[in-house]
């Protein structure tokens, strides 16, 4: 047992901490804890709100608003900083569970991905990197989901709604069939970059940004356009395609260019692709910048000149310290307040609040001497 013994001077003790009654507010409390020889804490157990009301004399309820930070009730200075000093020599923690019990609320939201990324991605790392912030600023926990490559739909989805999280935020492909299996459940959910149907989403400007690059290129004088796009289905990537088909039309180019499709990332076979008995130059644009920037090095391999013999553009906007000679003709998208956006969006969402179907951040053209 742990004790708090009562001293001669009318003051307690509890594991070395000295009281004072000077200053307790409620006078019953005071009179029962003075007539009381000692009160006992089960050794082992933790410190609850009711042993910090019965060591400084006021009432639970009292106590609980001061630790919950609950500003509603007026109490003093002196009966607050009373309260918080004896929690803190007593290791007082709150505890989490009990409170996501009276709240209904974890504070706790989860991020779920399909696309096999790790933290060393440029993409993922800008979007954690804003998660991180926007969590922090708002005091939330994030939880990262991971699913397997055997796990079913209906394991995760049930995996997201085992009550860990507040809400979620969803980076996934349209025909993900976990996509409809949430948009019909009562989990709150935020799509971050690529749109999701029946689900509000946060993205930055696809077509805008394409249109930019084929203008810029148009400008540059190339008249031969090839795009390099993943196998995968993300809906940004496809609104770039489309939007990139558009522009060329536009300009003029009936055929649209030349799209080619790979399985990573990696343009592996592009340059194969590309060449043809002609001299003319080609302008390639790739769908981010981590192929664009696979591409300036396979052409750097092969002696490839560019921008003389082939032109070079990407999408994101992220730098690549290996290839410090080259500045990439790239589109700038605002990652990390996206994802920010994004977790205010979701907090909206779980507050019943209207959230819009899609929020579009603006993009812009950076220059470089790659075109």
């Amino acid at each position: 047992m742990r004790w708090i013994r009562r001293l001669p001077q009318g003051k307690d003790c509890i594991a070395g901490l000295t009281i004072g009654w000077g200053n307790v507010d409620n006078s019953s409390v005071r009179n029962r804890m003075r007539n009381s020889m000692l009160l006992e804490v089960e050794a082992g157990m933790p410190i609850t709100a009711r042993d910090i009301a019965a060591a400084v004399g006021i009432s639970q309820s009292t106590v609980s608003r001061i630790l919950s930070g609950d500003g509603r009730h007026r109490v003093s200075a002196v009966t607050r900083a009373r309260v918080l000093e004896t929690a803190g020599r007593l290791g007082y923690h709150p505890n989490a569970i009990a409170r996501s019990l009276r709240s209904g609320r974890t504070h706790c939201i989860g991020l779920y991905t399909t696309h096999r990324y790790d933290a060393r991605n440029d993409f993922l790392a800008e979007i954690l990197g804003g998660l991180q912030h926007a969590c922090s600023a708002h005091e939330l926990d994030l939880l990262l989901h991971i699913g397997g490559r055997t796990s079913s739909a209906d394991g995760v989805f049930n995996g997201l709604r085992d009550g860990r999280i507040d809400g979620l935020l969803l980076h996934t492909s349209p025909d993900d069939p976990l996509v409809t299996r949430l948009s019909g459940s009562e989990l709150p959910v935020v799509a971050v970059a690529d749109p999701l149907p029946q689900l509000p989403s946060i993205t930055c400007a696809d077509g805008e940004g394409m249109r930019l690059l084929v203008d810029h290129l148009w400008e540059r004088g190339h008249r031969r356009f090839a795009f390099v796009a993943p196998e995968s289905n993300l809906a940004s990537v496809e609104r770039r395609v489309v939007a990139w088909k558009s522009a060329l039309r536009r300009h003029g180019v009936p055929y649209g260019g030349v799209v080619i499709r790979i399985p990573s990332e990696e343009p592996l076979g592009v340059l194969e692709q590309l060449r043809t008995d002609g001299n003319e130059p080609c302008a390639v644009s790739c769908w981010n910048d981590r192929t664009a920037y696979g591409l300036l090095r396979a052409c750097l391999e092969s002696g490839l000149r560019v921008p003389n013999e082939i032109a070079v553009t990407g999408f994101d906007g992220f730098l690549d310290d290996k290839l410090p000679a080259r500045h990439l003709v790239t589109i700038q998208c605002p990652w990390a307040n996206a994802a920010a956006t994004a977790v205010e969006l979701l907090l909206r969402h779980i507050r019943g609040e209207a959230v819009a179907s899609e929020t579009c951040l603006p993009v812009q053209l950076v220059p470089g001497d790659t075109t």
